[in-house]
């Protein structure tokens, strides 16, 4: 996965939640799409001082990459010689010889940049703590899920667009705490909906707007002008 890849996945999922690009570079879209989740920091390794991308790095934490990992595991296993720990200085000495954060990692993972703890996945982009998923980007804490951007906390959920702590969502965007939720835009606790735009603690409902029951004619030519305000404040 590399930059024009992403940006080219980036656009495929929105052309099937918005209908069209997003019109933005991606850091454009990491600036005005990712509040709100946790995506890699860029560190430098203390040994390579290559790039690193690590989740949650620790204040004084010495991270380290995935080739210069690999290379003091062939020669000694990451065993150490011993020392005499006679005091705490001793013990913390010890400690720092060792106290490293591995970054970049990944697990039976294939087309990974920029990202951390990821499992099991492929086509991953600037992301952390995803397992079991395919086209991931700027995203943390998702599984079993499929072509997601700016999304955090998911679970089997496909081609959306910033959802948040919800399971089995697809083609929607600004999704929260929700269940069977497809075509859908600012949806809060909300379950089995389709094409419905901002509401709150609906069931199997469809052509809603603010919890407001519409005809399909209706309720499209106001998604219309709603898409149009999104994007307008993007720009």
């Amino acid at each position: 996965m590399n930059d024009e890849l992403a940006l080219q996945m980036c656009n495929l999922i929105s052309k099937d939640v918005f209908g069209h690009d997003l019109g933005l570079s991606l850091a454009a879209i990491e600036q005005k799409l990712t509040a709100g989740i946790p995506l890699p920091a860029l560190m430098e390794c203390v040994r390579t001082h290559v790039p690193v991308y690590i989740y949650d790095p620790q204040p004084n934490q010495q991270v380290i990459s995935e080739a210069a990992f690999i290379e003091q595991a062939k020669k000694d296993d990451w065993m150490m010689p011993k020392r005499e720990i006679n005091n705490i200085d001793d013990f913390l000495a010890a400690w720092q010889a060792i106290s490293f954060m591995k970054g970049d990692k990944t697990n039976e993972s294939q087309d990974v940049a920029k990202s951390d703890s990821v499992i099991s996945s492929q086509g991953i982009y600037m992301s952390t703590l995803i397992s079991s998923s395919k086209n991931i980007l700027f995203s943390h804490g998702n599984y079993f899920s499929n072509y997601l951007l700016a999304c955090r906390g998911n679970s089997s959920c496909n081609f959306s667009i910033r959802i948040f702590d919800s399971i089995y969502c697809s083609s929607s965007y600004e999704v929260r705490w929700s269940n069977k939720v497809s075509k859908c835009m600012f949806i809060n606790d909300s379950l089995d909906l389709y094409e419905c735009i901002a509401c709150f603690d609906l069931r199997s409902k469809k052509y809603c707007i603010a919890n407001i029951q519409y005809e399909k004619e209706e309720y499209m030519k106001i998604k219309a002008m709603i898409i149009n305000w999104i994007f307008a404040q993007w720009q």
